[in-house]
């Protein structure tokens, strides 16, 4: 043997030895008296260096569970899942105002029939244009949370305004505005129903009036339970209600269920970046006497902030004013929110 090679050859021996770990004959000697026999397989396991790599594989199985469990969530996320997501991410926020209905300006819209009527018998000589601006400001607010099971009881409030902005002959007057003040409790469920999930149900006190005296003056209070159901890109809202009877004195419109019902349905769809929807009202009244209404709704993006915003509105009870008038009205504006 050449003495001079020897040196490296055991310099070399003795890191291999050190990067491959100890001998697995020593480490196994002790192995064969453990009785337990998952406890003795362990043991080898441990000896030939494979304990780490089964932890690796069952940290991998795990990953992919994981994963595949987000997959889930996300294809059975909805959109109004999203959004009640997304107001949970505010709510507890001094400086945020959580969107109630539709936030929205339409600066532009045209009224096929203008209801004079009313201003003519208070104001005579008075004169309404056919084109004017309409907006909505509706937000809510959590007043208490889990109050009943995990029914959380809700302040909202939406104002309606029908602006005549061209009409320079009359100064511009507003000349309808609707306050809609209410109080409601909300669940949430996920009751299976004919292929759609019951994803949420409310009941509350809703009180409507347009603030005006004598002769225009406009209201009415109601007991409003809903439910909303979804699938996938769809989602619906029905609610029904219970006028609260007032004295005939007090009464400004008495006969108002007869235009607005007893409830309504609204439906939307999400296409992509586009929110199609629909409000449809009934009085399923068949005995000649049948009156109802339907809008439709469609927001597609502007900017990061706003959608485009175009709405139709076809029968009775667009505003309280015009609660027993038949109108059709388009316009085109911006949107701030969507409906789901």
């Amino acid at each position: 043997m050449n003495l001079y090679l020897t040196p490296p050859i055991l310099i070399m021996t003795f890191l291999a030895a050190i990067c491959a770990g100890p001998a697995l004959s020593a480490d196994i000697s002790h192995c064969k008296n453990i009785g337990n026999p998952s406890a003795r397989l362990a043991c080898y396991d441990q000896a030939a260096g494979i304990v780490d790599e089964i932890l690796q594989d069952q940290a991998i199985a795990a990953d992919a569970e994981s994963m595949a469990a987000a997959d889930v969530v996300v294809e059975s996320s909805t959109p109004f899942s999203d959004r009640i997501a997304r107001e949970e991410a505010i709510m507890n926020s001094p400086f945020a105002l959580i969107p109630h209905y539709r936030n929205y300006i339409l600066p532009v819209t045209y009224n096929s029939k203008i209801n004079e009527e009313p201003f003519t018998d208070a104001f005579p000589g008075v004169e309404m244009d056919d084109i004017e601006a309409k907006f909505q400001i509706s937000f809510k607010v959590r007043m208490l949370e889990n109050l009943i099971g995990n029914g959380d009881l809700w302040a909202g409030y939406t104002q309606q305004n029908w602006w005549q902005v061209y009409n320079d002959d009359e100064s511009a007057p507003f000349r309808e505005t609707n306050y809609e003040p209410e109080i409601v409790m909300a669940w949430d469920n996920h009751w299976q129903i004919a292929g759609l999930t019951n994803t949420g149900i409310t009941f509350g006190f809703n009180h409507q009036s347009n603030g005006r005296g004598e002769l225009l003056s406009r209201s009415w209070n109601r007991i409003i339970a809903g439910a909303t159901f979804e699938k996938q890109n769809f989602a619906a809202r029905l609610r029904v209600w219970h006028r609260i009877e007032e004295s005939e004195s007090d009464d400004d419109n008495p006969n108002m269920e007869k235009f607005y019902g007893h409830g309504d349905l609204m439906m939307a769809y999400h296409w992509g970046n586009h929110e199609f929807a629909a409000l449809i009202r009934n009085n399923l009244r068949f005995d000649g006497g049948n009156k109802g209404a339907l809008q439709l709704d469609w927001t597609f993006p502007l900017n990061e902030r706003f959608n485009w915003y175009i709405q139709y509105f076809y029968g009775y009870g667009e505003s309280l004013i015009d609660y027993d008038v038949k109108s059709s009205r388009i316009g085109i504006g911006f949107a701030m929110n969507n409906l789901f």
